[in-house]
């Protein structure tokens, strides 16, 4: 059985993470992925951020699959390259901010007069409407905009962000999911789309029932740490050399676990015999469980709630995440081999579909697909392309190189 989406050609003109990372996952389910990238690259590129070796991590994760085609889409004939390739492809994918891709002449009507098929989707902070249409938009604006930092954090802290980039990876989600969507529309109902993907929408939207309860509430939720506002216990507690979270919202959980910590007194006790008593006596549910937590290491608590069948996890640090047994059994972390960097370990797509193995394939050198995809897709020949390089209508990785020195980011 082949990819699922084997035979979808994606143009890819998105920058960073919220314009690529929908293209990653397609890229993952079988489909080429072109990023179309101007002579310096995606701004992810720029090796002063997250840097590995010369690269940076943010685009050796947000583009492994990926072909890497450079095109000048200001200049006439790489802007005629565009149209051509577009001719080809199912997909354009961007994150300009509104009015640029009008601007530039490829917008979703006229790319659809050359291609009455082509499905576009547009990644954006604040989306292509209303009044914050023009806002400047980074994955913190985001966050704080769509109110999740004022409910992420302690109850007597500051506001937190999420330490993912999360308004990113969901406007990149979101496209993806908008972009299968129209994908699957096309083939039963005929013609392209367009999404306009927003990521304030996305994060409003993740605000979930939170969000719906104070719609019809006006309740709003407080910063609880890593506590719940709804439920008793849901949380992180402290032992003797660190934490363990503790989720014995249902009674089945919570009885379990009063008699695993030798306290069957506290299953029928007023103060907690039930989920909406321990949510109204918090503080004297969470201080018995402390006491008997503090005196245990991560080590016995764990395996204590396993063998009880409780739900509950320790706080892992990075390095116990990719070292841990189950990890690796699911097949979490894998290597591509990357032409200059050599072997780089990575955490692959989480999904799992039967008949298909995930490729490893790496994130793309600038350029590095320019000369092989004009003549596969458009039939040019090495002098037609040799001619387009040398009048800087489209980069060559021996062209397009020299950009990729650090100082050039400065």
């Amino acid at each position: 059985m082949g990819a699922m989406l084997e035979g979808v050609t994606v143009l890819e003109l998105g920058q960073v993470i919220a314009g690529t990372f929908g293209g990653t996952i397609l890229a993952d389910m079988g489909a080429e992925v072109i990023k179309i990238e101007p002579h310096r690259g995606d701004t992810a590129r720029n090796p002063q951020i997250a840097p590995l070796r010369g690269e940076s991590a943010i685009h050796l994760f947000m583009n492994r699959g990926k072909k890497s085609v450079v095109l000048d889409l200001k200049s006439e004939r790489g802007l005629e390259l565009f149209y051509r390739l577009v001719e080809t492809a199912d997909v354009v994918v961007d994150n300009f901010r509104p009015g640029v891709m009008g601007r530039l002449g490829i917008d979703h009507e006229t790319l659809k007069a050359r291609n009455p098929g082509i499905v576009t989707a547009t990644v954006t902070g604040f989306g292509e409407t209303g009044p914050l249409r023009d806002k400047a938009a980074f994955d913190l604006v985001i966050q704080a905009y769509s109110g999740h930092m004022d409910y992420t954090g302690e109850p007597d802290g500051p506001p937190a962000r999420v330490g993912t980039p999360l308004a990113d990876l969901a406007g990149g989600i979101y496209a993806c999911i908008s972009i299968l969507g129209a994908l699957v529309g096309r083939e039963l109902h005929g013609g392209g789309r367009h999404a306009d993907v927003s990521m304030l929408d996305s994060l409003v939207s993740l605000l979930a029932y939170d969000g719906l309860d104070y719609l019809n509430s006006g309740r709003v939720a407080s910063r609880q740490g890593t506590a719940h506002s709804h439920m008793v216990p849901w949380q992180a507690f402290a032992t003797r050399d660190g934490h363990v979270v503790v989720v014995a919202r249902d009674e089945k959980f919570w009885r379990n676990l009063c008699e695993a910590i030798d306290r069957p007194d506290l299953i029928d006790d007023p103060r907690c015999c039930d989920n909406a008593a321990r949510v109204a006596n918090r503080g004297f549910v969470v201080g018995e469980l402390a006491s008997v937590f503090a005196t245990m290491t991560i080590a016995e608590l764990s395996d204590l709630l396993d063998r009880c069948d409780i739900p509950g996890a320790p706080v892992n640090d990075m390095a116990a995440v990719f070292a841990d047994e189950h990890v690796r059994a699911r097949g979490m972390v894998r290597t591509y081999h990357h032409p200059t960097l050599g072997e780089v370990r990575h955490q692959p797509s989480p999904l799992k579909l039967s008949g298909w193995d995930l490729p490893d394939r790496h994130a793309p050198l600038l350029g590095e697909h320019t000369a092989s995809v004009l003549r596969e897709r458009l039939g040019l020949s090495g002098d037609e392309i040799a001619a387009l390089a040398a009048d800087g209508a489209i980069g060559l990785p021996s062209s397009v190189g020299e950009v990729q020195r650090p100082s050039d980011w400065a």
